[in-house]
């Protein structure tokens, strides 16, 4: 091992970017996308394991693998609603 410091990228490399205004109405566009394709995805998983529990031959692990899809994708929208600036968009 050596006994040089690394000096982490970018603790000396000028002045601090300026506020950016702009920069945060693209953060909010992310967040209105990022909150439409994970409710797309939810809706996807619940037909999906519907159909399969409708189906004449049940596929448990299948079945199960989709519940934990679907339980990590409410994890995410849960992490994500505590990340807001603003309250997600009503929808219809």
């Amino acid at each position: 091992m050596s006994s040089e410091r690394r000096i982490p990228m970018g603790s000396d490399d000028g002045p601090a970017p300026e506020h950016d205004p702009l920069a945060e109405e693209m953060d909010l566009i992310t967040f209105q996308e990022a909150d439409a394709r994970l409710h797309r995805e939810q809706v996807h998983t619940r037909n999906l394991i519907a159909r399969l529990m409708e189906a004449a031959d049940l596929d448990r692990e299948e079945i199960e693998a989709q519940q934990t899809r679907l339980a990590a994708l409410d994890r995410v929208q849960n992490r994500l609603q505590g990340q807001r600036t603003q309250p997600p968009l009503q929808k219809r």
